[in-house]
């Protein structure tokens, strides 16, 4: 009866310093692995923040020349410094307070959400129709040889940035 109360215990050491040391090391592991995937994620430009997809993917495709750089910079800028200011914290709390009221309330106020869909929808066209404006204007900069190059790389899909 002793002999196998002692060897119950020493098995149930035995499991838990294994699974304290297989904790340790997949732990090391992912830390390595984390770190790896991290620094690649930086090289590939795929952080969120400080992504470079889209039109600066494609122009770095393009191979500009100096002027063209300084050239799409300033066209850059110029759509940049004409966009509307992000709404504040507060506002976007406000709109979320509007949304969950127009979801919880007993009768589904239609017309409501219509006027709040129609707003985010134009809001969406405005932004998409100053960024298609300001890729016709970069377009006619580049050479022909640079918009065959673009006509293909937009066909395939290249300079996209990836949704998650």
């Amino acid at each position: 009866m002793k002999t196998s109360s002692i060897i119950k215990t020493s098995l149930v050491a035995l499991v838990a310093s294994s699974a304290l040391l297989a904790g340790q090391l997949y732990a090391a592991d992912t830390t390595t692995d984390t770190e790896v995937k991290t620094a690649s994620m930086y090289q590939k430009g795929d952080m969120h923040h400080g992504r470079k997809g889209g039109m600066h993917k494609m122009m770095h495709m393009l191979d500009l020349t100096a002027a063209q750089k300084t050239d799409v910079k300033a066209i850059m800028q110029k759509y940049k410094a004409n966009r509307p200011e992000r709404p504040t914290k507060e506002q976007r709390a406000e709109h979320r307070t509007e949304m969950l009221a127009l979801i919880t309330t007993a009768g589904f106020d239609e017309a409501k959400a219509t006027e709040m869909a129609e707003m985010q929808q134009q809001k969406h066209l405005q932004k998409m129709l100053t960024h298609l404006k300001m890729q016709n204007e970069i377009y006619q900069l580049l050479t022909p040889e640079q918009q065959q190059t673009f006509q293909d790389q937009f066909n395939l899909g290249k300079g996209h940035k990836p949704r998650r």
